[in-house]
């Protein structure tokens, strides 16, 4: 039987039950953006009446974007706060930031309207803390200790003001999985000299290790009772599930943390003398002097439901209305584009930085494709007119550079919906800075349909804004699909073009392969590859300009072997193509009337190579490449494309704008 001296200070630091009256104040140090507990513990601080929140400190790699993301859902549920949110240093982790929860830090508020995190690191912001309110705060932390330990080493009177560290970390008697034997946690093992400083410290430390927290998993009707309400919070929540969803049912581990601060009636406590090793393991020492109250096991079905109805009673639904604002229908996609200005056909990875809302879909997709998108549940993009007190699911897609939109611009995409018949559509004007939506209703539910809509007719939820205009060489970013919060969608295919002329007679592509048009970005940055951009001396705006070429640049494959000058377009990664490859594309050439054009593919040693010859100068000409048709060389469905080469003498001028690698329609194949 183990015997341990408890100091009294220990014992009143850990007194548990609280008068329902007091408020505990606490600092929160956690790791969002990972394990998808964190989110759950963040969410608990603020369901729990008992605590006083009064700031937050985020850990792990890129610390200061998972401090955007902790901002952005403080805002969310309506907690948002100036200063509130401090990034933790650079420490060595286990597991990187998640990429997808990421991408609930990449709403537009984060870098435009919410309270962006302190300019002051964790460890000084939490010392500021301390030094205002000595002795009064207790810090809770459940991720790595390395923002505390560093804290304790840059600041050792920090010590004596904090009142007492509750910590989700380490492994007593049992592990992960079976718990058959004790584990090196998580949290620990990332930064065990932090955990050493913590441990050795002289802090009372409040424990809830894997022992009571490995079996504490939110099953899946309680997620269903859960994310049924609707709330603010818990559709915040669910919104970074979706996101995360490496298991179905999540382990709550740092909940347990959290409620401890104020109550321990969920768990068996046990007074140990706990010490961190080298390679991370927690350890008794069986001699030591106790320095920590610790969980040892957990109700867990009585904490779970516990903790579900705490959640729920926090904030009120909060379903949306879907204000039918805007109302528009479906129109014909018409002939070939005179412009693409972008697409995405979620086919590759080559944008998915890009993808502001959705995951992919494999499973449920069009005739055709490989791959679509599915809507994640996020906040209107428009802060300032849209419905902001909800969340929808949601398809965000952000093309960069923000192209300039023409006369007729026109949006196409595949859809499917179920559980709604109603669909909003809504860019941002980067020029005007100002969102413009359009609303569809009564729409087919449960397979995919084809849907195009003319953009020209969309406007600010208000009927304001006017139509996007050529004219003012208007710049557009953030292609949106939002959906009612309990609905499906899935989206696939968007084009965003300007319609047909009048007199064009080509039909509408199956797919599209590659845009270039020059207009906006930076050579290099936006546009890969070796030319320059020509400001305002395009067909619309800038073009692509001809530079001198490095001696035979391609190889043998061109036969180059006297100076040339060139514009090499890089496809910023590997397109896969279909089963036919057209390139279009404008052109102004001087000084001669022939030159090559070129594909790089990684399937090919050597480059696809087409000659033109007896070319217009001067003007401006529209021309289109068939290369099964003109090429030696044959591209096979599924090789890629990673390049475009235009070469001529260096004696010619060359501009090429509006560049367009696609697949044919079946008829214009015929």
């Amino acid at each position: 039987m183990r015997t341990f001296v408890f100091a009294a200070f220990l014992i009143l630091a850990w007194t548990s039950n609280l008068p329902a009256q007091e408020k505990i104040p606490i600092l929160f140090d956690f790791d969002i953006g990972e394990d998808i507990d964190d989110t759950f513990a963040l969410a608990t601080v603020l369901a729990s009446p008992e605590l006083d929140l009064r700031g937050v400190t985020t850990v792990g790699h890129d610390a200061f974007k998972r401090a955007q993301m902790a901002s952005r859902f403080l805002t969310a549920v309506g907690q948002g706060k100036k200063d509130f949110v401090a990034a933790g240093i650079p420490e060595s982790p286990l597991k990187p930031l998640d990429y997808w929860q990421v991408q609930y830090g990449n709403h537009a508020s984060v870098y435009f309207r919410d309270p962006k995190p302190a300019k002051t690191r964790a460890p000084e912001f939490l010392y500021q803390h301390l030094k205002a309110s000595p002795g009064e705060l207790t810090i809770v932390a459940v991720g790595p200790l390395t923002n505390i330990a560093k804290l304790l080493t840059d600041y050792p009177d920090a010590k004596k003001l904090i009142k007492r560290l509750v910590i989700m970390g380490g492994s007593v008697y049992r592990g992960y999985n079976d718990g058959s034997k004790p584990q090196a946690e998580y949290n620990i093992a990332a930064d065990p000299k932090a955990a050493q400083v913590v441990f050795r410290s002289g802090i009372p430390l409040v424990v809830a290790p894997l022992d009571a927290t490995a079996m504490v998993t939110l099953d899946a009707k309680r997620q269903k009772t859960l994310f049924g309400h609707g709330s603010l919070l818990t559709l915040s929540v669910q919104a970074l599930v979706q996101l995360w969803r490496e298991k179905a049912d999540p382990i709550l581990y740092d909940p347990v943390a959290v409620t401890l601060v104020h109550t321990e009636k969920f768990c068996t406590m046990e007074n140990l003398a706990l010490d961190v090793d080298d390679k991370g393991f927690t350890k008794i020492v069986e001699a030591g002097k106790a320095n920590a109250r610790v969980a040892t096991s957990i109700k867990t079905d009585e904490f779970l439901d516990w903790l579900g109805e705490r959640l729920i009673k926090a904030q009120p639904a909060s379903w949306p209305t879907m204000r039918f604002i805007n109302e528009s229908k479906m129109v014909a996609r018409g002939n070939m584009p005179h412009r693409v200005h972008v697409f995405e056909d979620f086919e590759t990875d080559i944008e998915k930085r890009w993808w502001l809302s959705g995951r992919p879909e494999t499973a449920n997709v069009p005739p055709g494709s490989k791959r679509a998108i599915r809507g994640m549940l996020t906040q209107d993009f428009d802060d300032r007119q849209g419905e902001t007190k909800t969340l929808y699911t949601a398809v965000v897609f952000n093309p960069v550079p923000g192209p300039p939109m023409g006369k007729k611009t026109h949006l196409s995409f595949r859809y499917f919906l179920k559980g709604t018949d109603t669909l909003r559509v809504q860019l941002y004007s980067l020029s005007n800075g100002y969102h413009r939506c359009l609303m569809l209703k009564g729409l087919p539910e449960g397979k995919w349909m084809d849907g195009n809509v003319d953009m020209t007719q969309m406007r600010k939820p208000d009927g304001t804004g006017g139509a996007l205009s050529e004219k003012d060489f208007e710049r557009i970013d953030d292609i949106q699909f939002y959906a009612d919060p309990r609905a499906e969608l899935l989206i696939d295919d968007i084009v965003l073009y300007d319609a047909a002329i009048e007199g064009e007679t080509r039909p509408y592509p199956k797919g599209f392969l590659f845009s270039a048009w020059f207009d906006s970005g930076k050579q290099s940055v936006h546009w890969p590859g070796n030319f320059e951009i020509a400001p305002k001396l395009g067909y619309f705006g800038s073009a692509a300009r001809a530079i001198p070429a490095p001696l035979s640049p391609l190889g043998e494959g061109l036969g180059v072997r006297e100076k040339q000058s060139w514009i090499n377009v890089g496809l910023r990664g590997d397109r896969p193509i279909g089963d036919a490859t057209h390139l279009s594309f404008r052109y102004k050439l001087e000084g001669a009337d022939a030159m090559k054009v070129a594909l790089e593919s990684p399937q090919f040693a050597e480059p696809i190579v087409v000659e033109l010859k007896g070319l217009k100068k001067g003007d401006w000409t529209e021309m289109t490449v068939d290369w099964d048709k003109t090429a030696r060389l044959k591209l096979r469905k599924g090789d890629t494309v990673r390049a475009v080469n235009f070469l001529v003498p260096a004696t010619a001028q060359l501009l090429i704008d509006d560049l367009l690698l696609f697949e044919p329609s079946t008829s214009e194949k015929k």
